[in-house]
């Protein structure tokens, strides 16, 4: 336990940040206004609002028996992650259980509860962690059939919503799903980071000429890859290199000025580890 402490300190520090950011959220804007969530988190806000549970301990039960079912399915490493995610989100919901803005408005509290609850999201996903609940059911589903971890995630969760019609005015789930738009946005941007990473992808016949531009611009090594046309059956290379967005449109013009026919495919990049970019574990 000691060595797992020393080499994960970093990740374990940035999922109790998140949990404890992702608490005051909640506590100071979705309870606020009476809004829902998704996840085990909207479940837990569900029974709070028709029996008067307390969120910190309901989510805290349902995280701990989603966790044991589905223990097999996470890696050692997510599934601790993500038991310290649950026992400090429910910790911390109970800690700041009493904290009140006083904001009675309903765009001020889905737009900045998203943000705020989008930051802890984002914090804890970049460690690789996930919140529980719908996040591991949506693993063992993908298991066991054809559909994908994100799209069994989004199903799950848009049903949670939907059941706030039972318990919550239409008004108060319709600034849910705006709410729930605004946390996707501020987590996809705490994940991706202040300079969001895009993959180029170029063919050309002076390939090697423009790698060895990038090159000289970013800093960084590019990959030629081969294939043929699919129409004209002749020989293509293709260049393949990842940059920050700020640099994109450097690279477009570098590549006009070495081919004006050149193709360019430039594509949206989640996730980038390795030399030259940071990787946070």
């Amino acid at each position: 336990m000691i060595k797992f402490l020393n080499k994960h300190y970093k990740s374990i520090i940035l999922c109790l940040i998140g949990a404890f950011i992702n608490a005051v959220g909640i506590n100071c804007f979705l309870l606020e206004a009476n809004l829902g969530s998704g996840g085990t988190i909207g479940i837990s806000l569900a029974l709070r609002y028709t029996l008067g549970l307390s969120p910190a301990l309901t989510s805290l039960i349902i995280n701990i028996l989603v966790v044991i079912i589905g223990w097999k399915f996470l890696s050692k490493t997510t599934a601790i992650y993500t038991v310290v995610v649950s026992l400090s989100l429910s910790l911390f919901l109970n800690l700041t259980e009493g904290m009140n803005l006083g904001v009675d408005n309903f765009v001020i509290n889905s737009v900045f509860g998203g943000a705020i609850i989008g930051i802890g999201v984002g914090l804890i996903f970049s460690t690789g962690a996930t919140l529980g609940g719908t996040s591991v059911i949506a693993k063992i589903i993908s298991k066991y059939t054809e559909m994908k971890t994100s799209q069994g995630v989004f199903i799950l969760d848009g049903l949670v919503v939907l059941s706030f019609l039972l318990v919550l005015p239409i008004e108060n789930v319709l600034f849910t799903i705006i709410m729930l738009f605004v946390t996707e946005r501020a987590t996809s941007f705490v994940i991706e980071g202040f300079n969001p990473k895009k993959a180029v992808t170029i063919i050309s016949n002076n390939n090697e000429s423009i790698s060895n531009k990038i090159n000289s611009f970013t800093g960084r090594g590019s990959t030629l890859l081969t294939g043929n046309g699919g129409y004209s059956k002749s020989e293509k290379t293709m260049l393949y290199v990842v940059v920050p967005q700020s640099q994109v449109t450097r690279i477009k013009r570098l590549v006009n000025n070495e081919d004006e026919n050149a193709f360019l495919a430039i594509h949206d990049v989640r996730d980038v580890l390795g030399s030259g970019f940071i990787n946070i574990n």
